[in-house]
């Protein structure tokens, strides 16, 4: 099996108390099988609790207390169960979270959800979003499709690191090639090992994706989506388009290659599912343009946001809500 990491992932620890915006707080925490008959079994003073703090109907899920925090999570913003049973007592998605994990046949990507704020800051402070590859044993066999679809993503992201060319010139390139790629798709059902010498056709994405009228459609999109902070909603009803750039706002062109390589690395391989490799492209571009518009809007607005920050609140607000990146995918596809 092919397997792959970003670089920074072996680096990644929870900080636990010093993290300004817990996942314990806000979030419904269900508990997997295996965890709930663990807990069942539990002895001593602690099992009480533990019973009362667990919501057992359905699918299991630890309470939330009125302010939306865990109820096992402390005035320290320490885990108590942790404390009381240690971390193997801990659910499945409480070890995992931020971590990710695609598998696509003998191809399984590994990598960490940019709504953790320790995530998210060792990603920026990379110096530019590399993979490293874990050489496994093979254990399914190689589907083709799947293995052109990587050479795809691995050559986009080694795209984005080459500094010669301005940022924005990379992500056009990037739109052109696998437009280029998706049209013979559509047409053939295949795609050609001859893609890198195909003759591209110029879309110019970019200045069409920045026009007022497409950023203002796509402001109201996002107004109507499911927000976890009712702020952040109220931002995107105030927001207007603005017609802005990474460079010209004082932000160095690496935020913009990281966030366009974490969205190509967690989602550009999800095209094995449905053959479409373009709005993947399509959804990292739209983000990229969308986090402009947030970094602008609290920028004029005087709102104290690094734009580590900004990133980590669109991870946090689009990426894990299921039903936010349904919608933002079917307007894409038909819109």
């Amino acid at each position: 099996m092919k397997e792959y990491i970003p670089d920074y992932y072996k680096d990644f620890q929870c900080i636990a108390d010093k993290c300004k915006d817990s996942c314990c707080i806000g979030w419904e925490i269900m508990i997997d099988s295996k965890s709930y008959k663990k807990y069942q079994n539990v002895k001593g003073e602690f099992r009480d609790r533990l019973m009362k703090g667990i919501d057992h109907e359905g699918t299991p899920a630890f309470h939330l207390d009125d302010r939306d925090r865990c109820v096992f999570l402390n005035q320290k913003n320490l885990c108590d169960i942790y404390i009381e049973l240690g971390e193997d007592a801990l659910c499945e998605i409480c070890t995992q979270h931020p971590r990710f994990h695609n598998e696509y046949g003998n191809i399984r990507q590994t990598g960490l959800g940019m709504a953790c704020e320790e995530a998210t800051r060792l990603m920026f402070e990379t110096k530019e979003f590399g993979l490293c590859q874990i050489q496994g044993t093979n254990t399914e066999s190689t589907d083709d499709f799947d293995e052109s679809v990587l050479e795809i993503q691995l050559w986009i992201l080694d795209l984005l690191k080459k500094k010669e060319n301005p940022v924005e010139q990379r992500i056009e390139q990037i739109f052109d090639v696998v437009q280029g790629i998706q049209d013979h798709l559509n047409q053939t059902g295949e795609i050609l090992n001859t893609w890198k010498n195909d003759p591209i056709k110029k879309n110019h994405i970019l200045s069409q994706m920045r026009e007022e009228t497409y950023i203002k459609n796509w402001i109201s999109i996002y107004q109507e989506l499911d927000f976890m902070e009712p702020k952040i909603q109220k931002m995107f009803c105030k927001m207007e388009p603005m017609p802005c750039m990474i460079k010209e706002q004082g932000i160095d062109e690496s935020y913009m290659e990281h966030l366009m390589s974490y969205f190509i690395y967690r989602y550009f391989m999800k095209s094995c599912e449905d053959n479409n490799l373009i709005d993947k492209v399509k959804f990292a571009i739209l983000s990229c343009l969308i986090i402009e518009q947030m970094n602008e809007y609290c920028k004029r607005n005087h709102i104290l946001k690094t734009p580590q920050e900004i990133a980590r609140i669109y991870s946090k607000e689009i990426e894990y809500s299921q039903e936010n990146m349904e919608i933002i995918f079917e307007e894409l596809l038909f819109g």
